[in-house]
C-alpha cells in the first residue's frame, strides 16, 4: 500500500472542519444576541400591573360620571317639565281668580249701557204725602236690569252686587251701609237698546212710578264705567260645601 502525498487534505477533514465552522459561528451569533437582550430595560411586572389597575378604576369612575349625568339630565327634564304645568297651572288659576274678582264685582267694568236717573215728584196733590224715591223703587228697577242681562249695575258710585242689602232710614237710602241721598242714578252696563227697552215696556215698572209722580230719565251710552265693590263680603254663617 502507497503512502497517501503529505500535503494533500482528505474529504472528511474539510466536512468537519466546515461543521466546527458554523458551530462557532452559531455560537457568536447567540453570544451577540444574549448580550443584546441583556442591554433592553426591563419593564417590572409590578408596573404593569400597576397601570393596568388604574386603567380600570379610570373606566369606572367615568361609567359612574356618566350614569351621573344621566340622571341628573332626567331629573333636569322633570324638573322643567314642573316649571312648565306650574306655570300653566298659575295661569290658569289667575285668569280663574280674575273671573271670579269680575263675577263678584271687585273689579271695575267699563263698556255701553244706559244711565236712569230717578228723582222724587216735583209736585204732590193738595193733603197728599210727598211722592219719594224709596229702597223699593230702585231695587225693582236693578232687578228688571238683572233680568235683561245687565253685567254690572252701580246706585250712585256704589256698586252693585248679588251680596248688596237695600234698606231705608228716613228720607235716606241705605245700600251697604252707605247712605244715599236722591237724585238717584244708576249705571247700568250691558246692550243698551236691551236694557232701555226692558224698562219701557208698556205698562211695566218705569211706567208705573212715572205714574206716581217721579220723575224718571233713560239714556243711552257708549263708554260708561261702573266702580268696584269697595266693601269686603262677609259670612258668619255660612261656609262653601267640600
Amino acid at each position: 500500500m502507497s503512502a497517501r502525498p503529505r500535503g494533500r487534505v482528505s474529504g472528511p477533514q474539510v466536512a468537519a472542519a466546515a461543521v466546527l465552522l458554523g458551530i462557532g459561528f452559531l455560537f457568536v451569533v447567540q453570544f451577540r444576541a444574549s448580550r443584546l437582550l441583556s442591554a433592553q430595560p426591563e419593564v417590572p411586572t409590578r408596573n404593569v400591573y400597576a397601570l393596568a389597575t388604574l386603567l380600570r378604576q379610570e373606566r369606572e369612575v367615568r361609567l359612574a360620571l356618566e350614569r351621573k349625568v344621566g340622571e341628573i339630565q332626567r331629573r333636569l327634564a322633570e324638573y322643567e317639565q314642573a316649571t312648565a304645568e306650574g306655570r300653566t297651572l298659575t295661569a290658569a288659576m289667575s285668569k280663574e281668580l280674575e273671573s271670579l274678582r269680575v263675577l263678584a264685582g271687585l273689579k271695575p267694568m267699563k263698556g255701553p249701557g244706559i244711565v236712569v236717573r230717578l228723582e222724587d215728584a216735583k209736585s204732590n196733590p193738595a193733603g197728599s204725602s210727598p211722592v219719594v224715591v224709596t229702597y223699593q223703587d230702585l231695587v225693582s228697577v236693578i232687578n228688571e236690569l238683572w233680568a235683561a242681562g245687565v253685567e254690572a249695575v252701580a246706585v250712585n258710585g256704589q256698586r252693585v252686587t248679588a251680596t248688596t242689602g237695600f234698606g231705608q232710614v228716613a228720607g235716606t237710602v241705605v245700600v251697604d251701609l252707605a247712605r244715599l241721598t236722591g237724585p238717584f242714578t244708576i249705571v247700568a252696563l250691558g246692550d243698551p237698546a236691551t236694557l232701555e227697552a226692558a224698562l219701557n215696556i208698556r205698562g211695566g215698572l218705569v211706567e208705573g212710578l212715572r205714574a206716581l209722580g217721579l220723575g224718571i230719565t233713560i239714556s243711552r251710552q257708549g263708554d260708561l264705567t261702573v266702580p268696584a265693590y269697595r266693601g269686603a263680603p262677609k259670612f258668619e254663617h255660612s261656609r262653601p260645601t267640600e
